[in-house]
């Protein structure tokens, strides 16, 4: 097994592939390690076969990352109308609600969530609503204009139940 550290945390993995520069680090008085190999600014992703790959830190991982520390979490849900009703009604912190298309025309919302908390809340309150992983697609669809459009719609606005035939 190889070992591999990042921010702190210890990984056992089967096996790496690194596509950025690396440098060494010898440190011969050790009894259990002779060197150890360094990567900076990179990504780390351990996949299902806990094989490691290290690869160039884009600026969506750098902004990830970063919210990440922050504790943003990205939710998602089919329940567009309870997600915004929630929101609202709780005065959570979060960013754009976008759309995403799903398989069988089901439409998915997606938005950030400034607050762990507050997620916490919508759990128990929006039907379905779940947090989105880093590898999942939709959470990579979301920061990409091709996939998710923004959805913010006015929940005040009032219309005639005869328009919802239309």
């Amino acid at each position: 097994m190889w070992v591999v550290k990042t921010q702190g945390e210890t990984f056992y993995v089967q096996h790496v592939d690194c596509s950025v520069p690396w440098s060494t680090k010898e440190t011969p008085d050790n009894s259990h390690t002779k060197g150890s190999i360094k990567v900076k600014d990179c990504l780390l992703a351990i996949d299902d076969q806990n094989c490691a790959t290290i690869s160039k830190l884009s600026i969506f991982d750098k902004v990830r990352l970063k919210n990440q520390k922050l504790g943003v979490t990205r939710v998602i849900t089919s329940r567009g109308h309870e997600l915004r009703e929630a929101l609202k009604n709780h005065k959570v912190k979060h960013g754009p609600i976008k759309t995403v298309g799903g398989a069988c025309s089901t439409t998915f919302y997606i938005t950030d969530i400034y607050k762990e908390q507050d997620v916490t809340l919508l759990m128990l309150v929006v039907t379905g609503l779940r947090k989105l992983m880093p590898n999942e697609s939709y959470y990579r669809m979301y920061d990409d204009p091709k996939y998710a459009k923004t959805n913010d719609i006015d929940l005040d606005a009032e219309f005639d139940e005869e328009d919802e035939d239309d």
